[in-house]
């Protein structure tokens, strides 16, 4: 057919970007991990993070503003450690899951430059 070009490359943006979110699951769980033993708080095995982290991804993707409280109020329970503490090792986690995601887009898509562009009020050197 005469389509057959475009749906191949559909088909591998969309195996790119899932790769992408597996990837960057799999990375915030060991930052939600390294972030939860910084405060202290129990349970920091991987499969213990990882349900708390999926929770939290699915929470905050489909109830933005109440996913937040609820994420928070879910590292509270699953990992025994206050609303400080939950707060702290939320917003490590966030933190640390932008910087390695503009480090991998850096990596994958060819320097800072490219990374400017997609900002364009921003100023070039």
């Amino acid at each position: 057919m005469q389509f057959d070009w475009i749906i191949d490359i559909i088909l591998a943006m969309l195996g790119f970007l899932a790769l992408l979110g597996i990837i960057m699951i799999i990375i915030s769980i060991l930052i939600l991990g390294w972030a939860l033993r910084y405060v202290n708080g129990t349970n920091t095995e991987f499969f213990s993070v990882a349900i708390t982290a999926i929770l939290m991804s699915i929470l905050t993707a489909f109830i933005p503003c109440l996913g937040c409280i609820i994420a928070l109020y879910i590292i509270k329970l699953r990992h025994d450690v206050g609303w400080g503490g939950a707060l702290i090792a939320w917003i490590l986690a966030v933190i640390v899951s932008i910087v390695v995601a503009i480090l991998i887009f850096i990596l994958f898509f060819g320097g800072f430059a490219a990374f400017l562009a997609l900002f364009p009020f921003l100023p070039f050197p």
